[in-house]
């Protein structure tokens, strides 16, 4: 494949004094070891590198041109050159100049390894380049070189928040809302697969859906007891009875829609009722051709050739509307934006250009993704650009099993490449199964489920899942996995009511994660249409090793799940329903606003992006 040129990296170790080796006395760990350098430096490593993200070495750094002297009893990993603020000064003491000069060439980045000259049996450790993108690069090269002669695993942390078992179901106990009034029978939690069909509805008959409606959320949905922080449900109920007094008729549609009307509290992916979705996404919007930089800690961008620092934005610190990027060229930068349910307004900057103050309004943008969902396009496709792989996979719906069998086959084809680019946009989801076999084959892991997990148990959510059954074996009736679920569902449902149980909640599936090992530079492109089983494939692939995310934030349609059937008795609605509620490990609620990539790039561009920061050596 086609990759960037670079001048030179070397790693040259310089011992003063003969009689040390670095594998025996200069013994390094994540406790005697810490990472010095300026904020610029430091802010630039950790915002677009994943590696140095998740370095689990302290980063100490300095405004001045010296070693903190609190460090200078430990090894020293110094990022930065001769030419970096305050900390050039210190490796412009530490290297012979014909060393400084080798850093100063062209796309050149190098680690030089030296005796500490402050305490006994320590090591300097330099990473610099010849620009900032270059000592970003050297940086990684020296401490994954550091981790390759250890074998000490805490070097680096978790990509996650790790919460205890304990923790966790302390958490999601708030959430899990149990009934305490009587269930109705099997027979009226029955749907009628044929009815006469009826477009409009009496205002009584409507009440009195509107009342199982009710019943059916508190004792067959498993958002009930979150979306009970967020609404109130009898407020609810109350108001759409009282507007239903309005009319002594009402249409099926109209119904429908003054139940959504008072439901907008919740937000849920798999949710219907009636002829209304639940779900709503934050989109990103965000600036174009505005390219941020940080120095120090500040932003910076260039406006009719003034360099302005932004001082606030909206009266707010900047740092909640800024996020890391890439230019077309492949180039790191920062851009504005924000994640919104609705167009947003401009965005006021508050900027500074020598000691004056000003204000300017910045537009902005959502990017369209028609492109990775339009007619014609096939579910999965493989093409190369400058030598670079590209996989592309938009559904993992089981109707497509020869194309995702040959997506399977690309696993062992390119698991030793250096770099891949797989591409999701758009994958609204599907079987699970096959993303979890691709991570497998790819890595030679089976990843672990990235959710937390635990499922509503009661007569009315096991008769949910009876009458899912029940209506697509309708549809199919020789469906053999699907007769075979039904009688599983049958039996789980006969041994509830032969226990007399009241309603209760499973046991808490709490995975305990590792880390998967990966050499290749895999890039994963994604977007707003990114949900259910695609979004199960994003969280098995952030528990591998050397991943990049990049694009925008996913669809967020995978908190809650185990889809459920059920009908209201008049207007015969249909109700889909959910009774599995999915945390991800860092339990974060994620339901509408999915997970963010590292970088922040306009979707339907990304790949072009990609590939320009790859050639460039950025990625």
């Amino acid at each position: 494949m086609k990759l960037p040129k670079v001048t030179a990296f070397v790693i040259v170790l310089v011992l003063i004094g003969t009689s040390i080796t670095l594998s025996e006395t200069h013994e390094l760990t994540p406790e005697n070891t810490v990472i010095v350098s300026n904020e610029t430096d430091r802010d630039f490593c950790q915002d677009f590198s994943v590696f140095l993200q998740r370095a689990s070495l302290e980063w100490v750094y300095t405004k001045q041109s010296k070693i903190p002297d609190n460090v200078k009893d430990k090894n020293v990993i110094i990022v930065g050159g001769p030419d970096a603020i305050y900390t050039g000064e210190v490796v412009k003491d530490i290297l012979t100049q014909n060393e400084i000069d080798l850093i100063r060439r062209d796309r050149t980045y190098c680690t030089f390894v030296k005796d500490s000259p402050w305490a006994e049996n320590r090591v300097i450790y330099v990473c610099a380049g010849s620009d900032r993108v270059y000592t970003e690069r050297a940086a990684e090269e020296g401490i994954k070189s550091i981790i390759r002669n250890t074998e000490d695993l805490k070097w680096m942390d978790n990509p996650l928040t790790e919460w205890s078992y304990e923790e966790a179901q302390k958490y999601i106990s708030h959430y899990q809302f149990i009934p305490d009034s009587k269930e109705l029978s099997t027979d009226n939690l029955t749907i009628e697969l044929t009815y006469e069909y009826n477009p409009y509805i009496s205002s009584e008959n409507a009440k009195e859906d509107v009342e199982h409606l009710f019943y059916l959320l508190s004792h067959g949905y498993c958002g009930y007891g979150y979306y009970k922080t967020k609404g109130n449900f009898e407020q609810a109920k109350k108001n759409i009875l009282q507007e239903l007094e309005t009319s002594s008729t009402w249409s099926l549609h109209d119904l429908s829609e003054l139940i959504y009307t008072h439901l907008q509290f919740i937000r849920d992916a798999h949710l219907r009722i009636g002829y209304n979705n639940y779900y709503s996404h934050k989109d990103f919007w965000h600036s174009r051709n505005v390219e941020i930089w940080k120095t120090e800690g500040e932003y910076y961008f260039f406006s009719d050739n003034k360099t302005l620092k932004i001082l606030q934005v909206n009266n707010n610190d900047p740092e909640g509307f800024i996020y890391p990027s890439l230019n077309p060229k492949g180039d790191p930068m920062y851009i504005l934006g924000v994640l919104s349910l609705s167009p947003p307004g401009p965005l006021t900057l508050t900027v500074e250009n020598e000691n004056e103050t000003r204000l300017c309004e910045i537009r902005l943008y959502r990017s369209s993704s028609e492109s990775m969902l339009g007619p014609g396009l096939t579910i999965f496709e493989t093409k190369e650009t400058s030598g670079i792989p590209i996989i592309r996979v938009s559904s993992f719906s089981d109707g497509a099993r020869t194309e995702l069998e040959s997506f399977l086959r690309t696993a062992e084809r390119y698991k030793d490449e250096p770099y891949l680019i797989l591409d999701i946009r758009g994958n609204g989801g599907g079987n699970s199964n096959w993303p979890e076999k691709w991570v497998e084959q790819f890595t030679g892991h089976n990843p672990e489920w990235y959710f937390t997990a635990t499922t509503l148990k009661s007569r009315t959510a096991l008769m949910g899942r009876i009458n899912q059954c029940r209506y697509y074996l309708n549809k199919s009736p020789q469906d053999m996995e699907i007769k075979t679920h039904l009688q599983e569902c049958e039996e789980e449902l006969r041994i509830f009511e032969e226990s007399h149980r009241n309603p209760y909640w499973s046991e808490l599936y709490n995975p305990d994660i590792q880390l998967i090992p990966n050499d290749t530079t895999l890039i994963v492109l994604t977007d707003g249409n990114v949900a259910s089983s695609g979004e199960a494939f994003i969280g098995m692939l952030r528990l591998v090793e050397n991943v990049v995310f990049l694009g925008e934030n996913s669809a967020g349609g995978c908190m809650f799940g185990y889809i459920t059937l059920h009908q209201l008795p008049h207007s015969h609605l249909s109700i889909r329903l959910t009774t599995r509620l999915y945390y991800p490990l860092d339990l974060q609620f994620i339901e509408g606003k999915g997970f963010s990539p590292h970088l922040w790039v306009p979707a339907s561009d990304a790949l072009n992006y990609v590939v320009a920061a790859i050639e460039k050596g950025v990625l």
